[in-house]
């Protein structure tokens, strides 16, 4: 799930049907839409820091690309073009850009992109070039750190990447970290892990 800026809907992947779909739900009356029913993948829904725009991962070309989408009038973007596989999209806290996980160099890494109205305003620019896998990342509330998975000889730890040095600095020591995400002040991240492995 994945939560609106007013805290008032919620936007999330269901496979009821025998397919994905992206449903945003408003909390207060339990009512529902579907915004998505494609071919193939309809995943990773982000919502923009105004609540305007959804962003997402799409394969109803064939291969999975970051879209957005205005949720009033359920206009689409397409945001990436890449004969890789684009996913994972997480807006910059100033709505201006999107991080995503791209496969386009071979294995995960994180990019970045401008938005700007909904649109793409500039090419993709790799931002992590440490291990062999980063991904799922996220931005800090003040807009200068990514929380991610990081993959280094085989084990996921967290990591944050300050976005405008590069440096990354691994937070975790144990085997299987996942799914960070900073407080809402960003003193903290929350995490998945795997213990007693």
């Amino acid at each position: 799930p994945a939560w609106a800026p007013d805290g008032r809907r919620l936007a999330y992947v269901s496979f009821e049907g025998g397919r994905s779909r992206i449903y945003i739900q408003d909390l207060a009356t339990g009512s529902r839409q579907p915004v998505t029913n494609f071919p193939g993948i309809n995943g990773a829904p982000a919502w923009s820091p105004d609540g305007r725009w959804l962003a997402l991962t799409l394969s109803k070309d064939d291969n999975p690309e970051i879209y957005v989408m205005d949720v009033a009038s359920r206009r689409l973007q397409q945001i990436t073009r890449s004969a890789a596989i684009d996913t994972e999209p997480a807006w910059s806290p100033d709505g201006r850009s999107l991080v995503f996980t791209s496969s386009r160099g071979g294995k995960p890494q994180v990019y970045r992109i401008a938005v700007a109205n909904g649109k793409r305003a500039g090419p993709a620019q790799r931002l992590t070039f440490e291990g062999d896998y980063n991904a799922r990342a996220t931005f800090s509330p003040d807009g200068r750190h990514l929380a991610m998975v990081h993959r280094s000889r085989g084990v996921y730890r967290i990591g944050v990447l300050d976005v405008e040095s590069g440096h990354l600095q691994i937070l975790t020591d144990s085997y299987l970290d996942e799914s960070p995400s900073f407080a809402p002040n960003g003193s903290m991240i929350i995490y998945a892990t795997e213990r007693n492995r």
